[in-house]
């Protein structure tokens, strides 16, 4: 079976990995971490671009069957430019449509709030989409969290800090439904709900995502393909552009399990 592939400037992307891991145990899957570039929420729209494009036809070129882009950043600035890479025989799943289509079909009509990277909130992409189906969206960028987590700080006084920082003074107190707009801060879930009331429902886009994932394999299960060069690969395969001791610990506490790292040679400095 054709590998699905799966890329994040970091170990963000990571829980949607796993997410797609334990939706489709069976299925190969190749993760591309750009940590040479890391992280992408302040980088420009165009630099995001050329990124997202390379790492796609890297993906293709390994004979993904998707490529799942599971960056915010990246599926707000780049998602035009990743199908023209992938072309019309790789399927492109993106973290913000599902969890759009989610939000819009549950909180139509209601107060929804989206925290992110300054590159996600920028491009304003979840507030033109929701805003279609009525809803009243308050988006605040949230630039350091991302990195703080990169690191390692995901638990204890720094993430709390920053949280108490950026949420602390009620912005989303009245939402319905806050989106995590970043695939890093599903690791800080537990400490931004403690800072809202019980009533705010707080989204999560992995799931959604590895649904979606699953609808596009089995569309491809149902196409003829006999030879099946990828027969020896192994179930798992990470790749970083740049492979430091830091996010190897980071990502196999990430990532729940032992995570074997490649160093790959995608950009060469």
């Amino acid at each position: 079976m054709r590998p699905i592939g799966i890329f994040d400037s970091g170990i963000g992307g990571l829980t949607v990995a796993r997410a797609i891991a334990n939706r489709l145990p069976n299925v190969p899957l190749i993760y591309f971490g750009d940590t040479a570039h890391l992280p992408y929420g302040d980088k420009s729209p165009e630099l995001i671009r050329h990124y997202a494009s390379h790492i796609s036809l890297h993906l293709k070129e390994m004979r993904c069957q998707a490529i799942v882009v599971a960056c915010n950043s990246a599926s707000s600035n780049a998602l035009e430019a990743i199908h023209e890479t992938a072309g019309e025989d790789v399927a492109v799943i993106d973290v913000v449509q599902p969890v759009v289509q989610d939000v819009s079909r549950r909180f139509g009509g209601r107060r929804v709030g989206v925290i992110g990277t300054r590159a996600t909130i920028e491009s304003e992409g979840y507030q033109r989409q929701l805003s279609k189906s009525g809803c009243d969206v308050i988006a605040l960028a949230t630039p350091l969290l991302a990195s703080a987590i990169e690191e390692g700080f995901h638990e204890g006084l720094v993430s709390e800090a920053l949280l108490q920082a950026y949420l602390g003074q009620g912005t989303f107190d009245a939402v319905n439904a806050l989106i995590l707009g970043c695939t890093h801060y599903p690791l800080v879930a537990d400490q931004i709900a403690a800072l809202l009331p019980a009533s705010v429902e707080i989204i999560n886009s992995a799931e959604l995502v590895a649904d979606a994932v699953a609808q596009v394999v089995d569309l491809e299960s149902n196409r003829t393909d006999t030879l099946d060069p990828t027969a020896t690969m192994p179930l798992r395969q990470f790749l970083v552009s740049d492979l430091t001791v830091s996010f190897a610990q980071s990502a196999q506490r990430f990532f729940g399990e032992e995570v074997q790292l490649e160093e790959s040679g995608l950009w060469e400095f």
